[in-house]
């Protein structure tokens, strides 16, 4: 039986050392000469630690005694150095020896060289992340770092933007010019998108012709834009194929986190939502996903044009939110909201529609219809000089340029000859536009900032903004009681308005409990449907006329 162990010692394809209880190397065989490239005389009397490559941890090695100290084997991987200085990846088997008495006398270890295994192992993993026709990661691989990426950017307080590319007539091509064709410009698409957006899996590839692109880090819209812009030029630029020239071009949506969804799922339907309204803009453009791209379905889309035709024919018309004290129990200011009457999908708020102003000539039609609204309030004034304020809303697109910021400053002095106005503005706005808005407060208007609805304000932003009053969005103000999270929100926005001595505002108070809560809290300027619905302007000033008898 001696025979035949020596036998299947030296035979055996896996390496096999023995050591003593000092753990000192006394025997080997012929397999362990082929993996370490050490033969018996090198290693003899040595610690099998001379093998390894150094990447394992103290702490690795102690684990390791333990269990074969408590359990008598011990299984895993383990890195070691060849004799000619390369490394490999080797699998262990190490067992505890006794002699007939039950004494430990040493330790075998039997291990072989996996290097081969894993890069198989890799090689599949790859097949099944990324795509084989244009080596883009997949939609699996791609989700997964899509959603790390977002809770990385939530706990960060940074914004992401994912983009859904869909090619414009691609099918016409691949049934008439060939699949062969096809995949040659997939493949040049693929790599256009790439120069786009140079970082490694940020570009991939979703379906037969849409592609996804993640912006880890943008500071607002402006800048998901600016890269949808150079990812629509670049595919209206001609590809040659066999010679042939083809021209493709490409419909883009563009979807935000956390503003549009915190779910990489939910996000990447958005920006198909937001890609569909492209398509039904003319193609061979980009559009910002908004709510109301959700609730218009299918041919019934709408988009700028629709917008711009109904500031035209009056479906698009001002309503008014009285803003009440808690102290005084009477409307101290107004909030002035565009709201949409549309046929169909009924009223339509400011913040479903604010989104489909992308273009100049579009923002046009909007300011001057605007200008025209809040110039009509000088008929407020003069019946209740008393009130504190009048405010509405600007977006981000109204202060795109000097020019803008000039006619503002303008309108906005215009406007002050009749009572005080307020700017509402989200906070990103409110950084990114800082400068433009110490113009339009030289004026003497006031600010508000709001879009807290997913993560709280910081001290820091707000002491160098200094705004007149913070406002709670309603998503916050609606949630806040079953939800952990808006609450600490909202627990952190009174606290640092406290801080900075900075009045609050609470907007969509809709009950009698959200209304105790906040007042608890020390909120005391209110809206919403607690106090009333949406008022036209007549039923404005009769409603003031009683508040003020």
């Amino acid at each position: 039986m001696q025979d035949i162990g020596q036998q299947l010692f030296q035979g055996s394809p896996q390496a096999i050392m023995v050591t003593d209880l000092d753990n000192k190397i006394v025997q080997v065989n012929n397999a362990f000469e082929k993996i370490t490239g050490y033969g018996f005389n090198d290693v003899i009397g040595e610690d099998p630690r001379m093998l390894g490559a150094g990447q394992m941890n103290e702490s690795h090695y102690e684990g390791l005694w333990s269990q074969l100290q408590s359990d008598g084997q011990w299984v895993g991987e383990l890195w070691n150095r060849h004799k000619d200085g390369s490394v490999y990846p080797a699998w262990f088997n190490i067992i505890s020896v006794s002699d007939e008495s039950g004494k430990a006398t040493g330790f075998i270890a039997q291990f072989f060289n996996i290097s081969e295994i894993k890069a198989d192992l890799q090689s599949t993993q790859q097949q099944n992340q990324y795509d084989d026709l244009t080596k883009l990661p997949n939609w699996s691989f791609f989700s997964d770092q899509l959603e790390q990426q977002i809770q990385t950017n939530i706990s960060s307080e940074q914004q992401l933007a994912v983009m859904l590319v869909d090619l414009d007539r691609f099918k016409w091509i691949n049934d008439n010019l060939g699949r062969k064709v096809g995949d040659n410009i997939l493949q040049k698409v693929a790599s256009r998108l790439c120069s786009v957006v140079p970082e490694k899996d940020r570009v991939a590839r979703l379906s037969s012709d849409e592609f996804l692109v993640m912006l880890p880090a943008v500071s607002g819209i402006d800048d998901a834009v600016k890269v949808a812009q150079r990812v629509v030029e670049q595919l209206a630029q001609g590809i040659f194929v066999d010679h042939r020239e083809i021209f493709i071009s490409g419909s883009v949506g563009i979807a935000l986190a956390p503003d549009h969804s915190t779910r990489a799922k939910d996000l990447v339907k958005k920006a198909d939502v937001a890609m569909y309204a492209a398509k039904q803009g003319g193609r061979n453009t980009y559009r910002v996903y908004s709510d109301l791209m959700e609730r218009s379905k299918g041919p019934q889309i709408l988009r700028e044009e629709d917008l711009t035709k109904a500031l035209v024919s009056g479906e698009v018309q001002m309503s008014f939110l009285p803003i009440y004290s808690l102290y005084s129990h009477q409307v101290v200011a107004v909030h002035a909201r565009p709201c949409w009457h549309h046929t169909e999908l009924g009223q339509l708020p400011f913040s479903d529609f604010a989104g489909l102003m992308q273009s100049k000539e579009a923002l046009e039609v909007y300011e001057d219809w605007l200008n025209q609204e809040l110039s009509a309030l000088s008929v407020v004034w003069e019946g209740f000089p008393g009130l504190r304020f009048i405010s509405f809303r600007l977006e981000a697109q109204q202060l795109q340029n000097k020019s803008a910021i000039q006619r503002w400053v303008s309108q906005l002095t215009q406007y002050q000859l009749m009572g005080r106005m307020m700017l509402d503005v989200d906070i990103r706005t409110a950084l990114e536009r800082e400068g433009a808005l110490f113009d339009l407060l030289a004026t003497d208007a006031m600010l508000s900032v709001s879009g807290f609805a997913h993560q709280s304000p910081i001290l820091d932003q707000l002491k160098d903004i200094h705004p007149d009053i913070i406002r709670l969005d309603s998503d916050l103000i609606t949630h806040m009681s079953t939800d952990d999270g808006r609450q600490k929100i909202v627990d952190v926005v009174m606290n640092l308005a406290d801080r900075l001595e900075i009045e609050v505002m609470a907007d969509g108070v809709a009950t009698a409990g959200q209304r105790g809560d906040l007042m608890g809290q020390g909120c005391m300027l209110m809206q919403g449907r607690y106090f009333g619905m949406p008022l036209t302007l007549e039923q404005l000033m009769d409603h003031l006329a009683v508040e003020h008898k």
